[in-house]
């Protein structure tokens, strides 16, 4: 059930207005209905994996009980270590058996080893990335004596399978959404403006998702399936594209599961905040994936010690998370190199050059080089394969091809590159101006807030890309 759909939408109708009207009762009843309404939800990408993620969630919950019963640390250790054996244990399995099986095979190949050893036909569960890391950080954070675990077992599921966030995040911290499901008011207080903002959002996250990222992508796409017979220019304004589009589609994502919880009365935690006009590659990932940005750094940065045994170790702690999160986003060597690549931009730059101007021209400089490394190394975060990627930025250095040849037309790319102008225009304005779009519409005249509501709507109607052969599932789904 996907965020752009129609089915999604009656979904989502019928879930708000019978959960204001019918559900709003007690703390209960919401958990109750907001728990069958997300596994309804899970189970219609697969019915298979609802067992999956009742069970992670009832592994979690125990464990976080657990470690909190008893004071005998090495207890609490044996618990824990449990507790991440089985998450890590079924996402490992699910995402990278077939990853490390494969690679094994290829180097017992080289050395002349003969193996048994084969890959299986495994599907993957769609969020499994997401809800795996959330429900951990609840047994971490209890593991460290952050948080009091909750005795409301629906509460709990209800927090680990949420379904505006479920498939791609936000990835959420117990501290933060759980106690929204457990705070015991008999009725919870219906605020029209926080409505309205909410589909507000969601609005906008279906247009950026419609209308500017799928359209884009198209261009995308004609170019990675011809690397070999495309170059020069047709090359570069693919890498560009790729990184509007990621950007787009995931943000868009993140809108909208904000959104659809903040229509419900819940606030979900914010991912991205203009990463695009970082001037150093610290702020760029202080800006971008935030939650999971801070995953990394709470329970593997930390823990491996940070910043606090030296420079050295400060490195080598860096590029172990950057080649995690290479990993975690897919089981191909194209993200671990992707995760290698800016990993050494953060020691490289960020640490050994101190790069964070404070004049403007040097910020328009840190900036632009900052996006374009990241660009480039979005070659490897796209490709099928190495070999791929290496060739497309070969190709960039070859006479170039016409750009109009590639799945967009001229009328197509300039209204491509205005919605994306308007776009980042309005960013920038949210950043100096600490004002959201959102919110500063609600102060609008009502002619223009409602011009605006309807430019947005019918925008994705008409402009929106549909039909068969358009990839419109968002990138996210696939980690």
């Amino acid at each position: 059930m996907l965020f752009n759909s129609f089915t999604f939408g009656f979904f989502l109708f019928a879930v708000y207005f019978l959960y204001w009207a019918l559900f709003n009762r007690t703390k209960q009843w919401r958990n109750l209905f907001l728990l069958a309404a997300s596994y309804f939800f899970y189970g219609s990408w697969d019915w298979r994996f609802l067992g999956l993620i009742f069970a992670i969630s009832v592994v979690d919950f125990v464990s976080g009980a657990a470690i909190y019963k008893t004071e005998k640390q090495g207890v609490r250790k044996v618990i824990l270590v449990a507790a991440l054996i089985i998450n890590l244990g079924v996402l490992g399995f699910f995402k990278y058996y077939n990853f490390f099986t494969d690679s094994l095979i290829q180097v017992l190949k080289v050395v002349r080893v003969h193996t048994s050893l084969h890959t299986m036909n495994i599907i993957l569960p769609v969020g499994i990335s997401f809800f795996t890391f959330q429900g951990l950080s609840y047994v971490l954070d209890i593991y460290y004596k952050k948080f009091k675990p909750t005795k409301d077992v629906v509460a709990f599921m209800t927090f680990i399978s949420f379904f505006p966030q479920l498939v791609a995040g936000p990835i959420e911290r117990a501290k933060d959404l759980l106690p929204q499901f457990t705070a015991d008011v008999r009725r919870k207080a219906f605020d029209y403006d926080e409505a309205r903002l909410g589909f507000i959002q969601i609005a906008i996250g279906l247009f950026k998702k419609m209308v500017i990222a799928d359209r884009i992508a198209v261009y995308v796409d004609h170019v990675h399936a011809n690397v070999g017979a495309v170059g020069g220019g047709a090359v570069a304004l693919a890498l560009v594209f790729f990184a509007l589009q990621l950007y787009l589609d995931f943000s868009a994502y993140s809108q909208i599961a904000i959104g659809t919880a903040r229509v419900l009365g819940y606030k979900l935690s914010t991912n991205f905040n203009s990463p695009y006009t970082a001037t150093s590659f610290k702020e760029f990932w202080a800006r971008w994936h935030i939650t999971l940005t801070g995953w990394f750094r709470d329970y593997l940065y930390f823990p491996l010690g940070g910043s606090r045994k030296g420079q050295l170790r400060t490195y080598i702690n860096v590029m172990i998370i950057f080649v995690v999160s290479g990993l975690w986003h897919g089981a191909l060597w194209t993200f671990v190199v992707w995760g290698v690549l800016n990993g050494l931009a953060l020691v490289a730059f960020d640490k050994m050059f101190r790069l964070n101007p404070i004049h403007l021209w040097g910020k328009l400089f840190s900036c632009v080089f900052v996006v374009g490394f990241w660009t480039l190394s979005l070659a490897f975060f796209r490709a099928a394969s190495c070999a791929q990627a290496i060739l497309l930025l070969k190709n960039l250095f070859v006479p170039t091809t016409n750009i109009l040849a590639l799945g967009l037309c001229a009328r197509e790319l300039i209204f491509s590159a205005l919605c994306i102008v308007g776009l980042f225009g309005v960013e920038f304005l949210q950043r100096y101006k600490q004002t959201k779009a959102d919110v500063a519409m609600l102060h609008f005249s009502l002619p223009l807030r409602w011009a605006l509501y309807l430019l947005l709507v019918f925008g994705t109607i008409f402009f929106g890309v549909y039909g068969m052969g358009n990839d419109v599932a968002f990138i996210y789904f696939q980690f």
